[in-house]
């Protein structure tokens, strides 16, 4: 009876080639944790006889973060302010902390219109001088994340809860 013409080499490296193969294929069965994506908030928001609708879009990566808050008043098409902030996010358990690394604001176009994409700043610019006086360089905050709803509760103006305006925001995946 004749042998077989595999030699153990031959099986051995068939077999590594195999275990490569499979590790590989199962790393990029990984998915993202459930933060990550494209998410967006619409809310109403009435200042004496002024109403805002106000949409947020909020971008998570594993790393990093971008948030882009557009402002309309009232049902009007016109965009009275865009708010960008983006940088660097670093997520333990369910906690969160956003690190600002630029400011956005609005761009704008050929009519000089405020349009709902953001034109970024960092650090040297004068925008980004005039303006990150009002904003927080780090934020920490809780999140609840399901396929299609996240949920953030951030104390953005420090005074030890998150019962204030924009400090307990529900998103959906877009």
């Amino acid at each position: 009876m004749k042998k077989p013409e595999f030699s153990y080499v031959r099986i051995c490296l068939l077999l590594i080639f195999s275990a490569v193969l499979f590790a590989y294929s199962c790393e990029k069965q990984k998915k993202d944790p459930l933060f990550v994506g494209t998410w967006e908030s619409v809310e109403q928001i009435d200042i004496g006889d002024l109403t805002f609708n106000t949409t947020r879009t909020l971008v998570l990566t594993k790393k990093t973060y971008e948030e882009v808050y557009v402002i309309r008043i009232g049902n009007s098409s016109y965009i009275s302010a865009v708010v960008g902030r983006r940088g660097d996010l670093s997520v333990k358990g369910t906690g969160m902390t956003f690190t600002l690394k630029e400011l956005g604001t609005c761009a704008t176009d050929n009519d000089g219109r405020c349009t709902a994409d953001a034109e970024w700043y960092g650090p040297g610019t004068q925008y980004y001088s005039d303006n990150i006086q009002y904003f927080k360089l780090t934020l920490t905050g809780e999140f609840e994340a399901g396929e299609f709803y996240l949920r953030l509760r951030i104390d953005t103006n420090g005074d030890g809860d998150t019962e204030d305006q924009g400090e307990d925001i529900e998103f959906e995946r877009i």
